[in-house]
């Protein structure tokens, strides 16, 4: 069996998000870990030392992504690992028919790497991962 390509951490709510993303990223060769919250996630970024975050921007609050992603980004806390790639996904559009645009930049906070919508396609999910994992 080859080597797992990469690492990637999936933290989001939804236990059957989690349960659709984990086999595409496993038929990529893709380690797969998943956090069911922000705080699991934390803990799983600092023991895991994931080579990419795919991380839902509204979990237990609006703001839950934003703030998890701003500290991976600039935190002491997170500083091995803060130039770990982040993709926000996100069910927004699918739940209020436009896309959530985020301008936290304006607010002095650090966006993701990338955004997907909900319901994510494999091979659009699988390209993003590969482009920004060859950074």
């Amino acid at each position: 069996m080859e080597k797992a390509k990469a690492k990637i951490l999936v933290i989001d709510d939804d236990p059957d998000f989690r349960d659709a993303i984990t086999p595409i990223l496993h038929s990529a060769s893709y380690e797969a870990i998943t956090a069911s919250n922000p705080e699991e996630g934390k803990k799983k970024i600092l023991d895991e030392k994931p080579d990419l975050i795919l991380l839902d921007i509204m979990m237990d609050s609006l703001f839950d992504g934003f703030s998890l992603c701003h500290d991976i980004k600039t935190s002491k806390e997170f500083k091995s690992v803060q130039d770990t790639p982040v993709i926000f996904i996100s069910a927004v559009k699918e739940v209020t028919g436009s896309r959530f645009q985020f301008k936290g930049d304006k607010e002095g906070m650090e966006g993701p790497d990338d955004y997907i919508d909900k319901p994510v396609k494999a091979d659009d999910l699988l390209q993003r991962i590969e482009r920004l994992l060859k950074k």
